[in-house]
């Protein structure tokens, strides 16, 4: 009797464990993956300062392009503005998701392709991003696109 009750606590302690991964694995693709819905429909109305509201608004945040790293929120958002002064050069934005990879209950990887169809010319590149749960929300604290 004694040995079924331990075999029963243990089966309920794997299971139990089966499912928090399940549902952490869950919760970090549904996050990260609305933050990056909500960039593209903010990206695709112009709205550069939208786009932004999926980063970390921190003077910690890393974001390294083509031109090297950058840090910190503000200086993120200067240089999407310079490079994307108009909407021409905005063009549409797609992200394709490739593999969201869980770390533990509040930090999650991303690595996706992104596209940009434009009449001045499309471009793409593929991306890493490291999102973070902050606060309860889902945050990119580091971006490396290329």
């Amino acid at each position: 009797m004694r040995y079924n009750f331990l075999c029963l606590v243990f089966a309920i302690f794997w299971l139990s464990g089966c499912i928090s991964s399940r549902l952490q694995s869950q919760n970090a693709k549904t996050g990260t993956r609305t933050v990056l819905d909500q960039q593209v429909i903010s990206w695709n109305k112009g709205d550069l300062n939208g786009y932004m509201q999926g980063y970390w608004k921190s003077d910690s945040l890393q974001f390294i392009g083509k031109n090297g790293v950058t840090y910190g929120w503000e200086k993120t958002l200067q240089n999407y503005q310079r490079a994307y002064p108009n909407p021409q050069a905005m063009g549409k934005l797609a992200f394709t998701v490739l593999h969201v990879n869980d770390i533990n209950p509040t930090a999650a990887y991303v690595t996706g392709k992104w596209s940009l169809t434009r009449t001045i010319g499309n471009l793409e590149g593929y991306f890493t991003l490291l999102f973070r749960k902050i606060d309860n929300e889902w945050k990119i604290v580091a971006d490396h696109s290329s």
